[in-house]
């Protein structure tokens, strides 16, 4: 969203702990009681899930939302429901289009499952962290250390110093 993120939820006080941990992520994140009130293109909705249901959930959106809405998730009980073909591949596209730069000059690092892989693809320097699921692996050029071990710092420092 161009002037922030927006959340809504059931009812018309703001869950408190939920509101403040978004606005880490999100840093215009504004309230909206009702989704009428919002004056600006949605790009994307994140509900969060049961962790132990993620892929239920995700299969569900996937079944539902059908060319309506691309459902991803990293896991644990989170869901992103996009515009169709609005994803990290087609931003990084976009901007290596904008500067005039090739795929092979970029650069993605990845852990989590069907929300990267097209970037990991896409960019000549990819790199699937230590931990990341096998298909994100496979998916990339590269391994690089796990999140624990700083991954992506550790290997910017090996490629630009």
């Amino acid at each position: 969203m161009r002037s922030g993120k927006r959340i809504l939820s059931e009812g018309n006080s703001k869950p408190g702990a939920f509101f403040d941990l978004t606005k880490i992520y999100y840093h215009r994140l504004k309230w909206a009681d009702d989704l009428k009130e919002v004056k600006d293109q949605i790009l994307k909705f994140a509900p969060t899930v049961p962790e132990e249901k993620t892929y239920f959930y995700y299969d569900m959106f996937c079944e539902r939302l059908k060319g309506k809405a691309e459902p991803t998730t990293s896991g644990h009980g989170s869901i992103d429901l996009i515009v169709p073909g609005c994803h990290k591949a087609s931003g990084i596209r976009r901007l290596a289009e904008r500067w005039g730069i090739s795929p092979e000059q970029c650069a993605a690092f990845g852990d989590g499952r069907q929300r990267i892989l097209k970037m990991l693809q896409y960019c000549g320097y990819s790199y699937a962290m230590e931990n990341a699921a096998p298909d994100v692996k496979r998916a990339a050029k590269h391994i690089c250390p796990s999140n624990e071990e700083d991954g992506v710092l550790v290997t910017l420092e090996k490629l630009f110093f």
